[in-house]
């Protein structure tokens, strides 16, 4: 895949992430997905909370560790990247790899939901039935609320998913691109996302 072909897939990944999360939106604001009222319910995290939010989403969470080596496991078993070999010390360099990927994402997703003053949690539905549960699961894969309740598209989740993928290319060998390899790791990234909130949804 040439960059200008990278380019394009991207951007139409990323639009079509907005036409499903955006329907009904404001046009005053790209990042207003629904211009309801905030709920009487939601309470938003304190400065001390967030900190708290990132240590455990991240370097406390098991899913955390469980992610990375499960998509190490996977990397093994394709031999990506070849240069790395097999064996256990090449199995080790792509769990080393896939927990610094892991790591970035986390960290620009909790700096910059703080920033824009975004929710970094996965908030369920709070509604009954299988697909409807499902679907809020994917739909809140790509969207949150700011502080006063309101829903916005997360593009802090977005952005880590794919500065974690771009980043991680600097150690990847020579023949590995951001926007390419970079980029495919990012949409692998944002399955992890929705399927640990389908997982975050379901579970008692």
């Amino acid at each position: 895949m040439t960059i200008p072909e990278a380019l394009k897939a991207a951007k139409q990944f990323v639009s079509a992430i907005v036409l499903l999360t955006c329907a009904g939106c404001l046009p005053a604001s790209a990042q207003t997905v629904a211009p309801t009222a905030p709920p009487a319910s939601y309470a938003p995290l304190s400065g001390s909370e967030r900190w708290r939010q990132y240590r455990d989403d991240t370097w406390l969470s098991p899913n955390f560790y469980v992610i990375a080596l499960a998509a190490a496991a996977d990397s093994q078993f394709a031999r990506d990247p070849r240069e790395w070999g097999r064996g256990a010390g090449a199995y080790g360099r792509r769990s080393a790899s896939w927990l610094a990927l892991s790591g970035i994402e986390e960290s620009v997703h909790h700096g910059g939901a703080a920033a824009l003053g975004y929710d970094p949690r996965y908030l369920r539905c709070g509604c009954k039935g299988f697909a409807r549960r499902s679907a809020h699961a994917i739909k809140w894969s790509f969207v949150t609320k700011n502080t006063a309740g309101r829903t916005r598209l997360d593009l802090p989740t977005i952005a880590g998913a794919y500065a974690g993928g771009m980043l991680s290319m600097f150690w990847y060998p020579s023949r590995y691109r951001p926007l390419t390899d970079g980029v495919r790791l990012g949409h692998q990234d944002m399955g992890f996302v929705i399927g640990l909130n389908l997982l975050e949804e379901f579970m008692p």
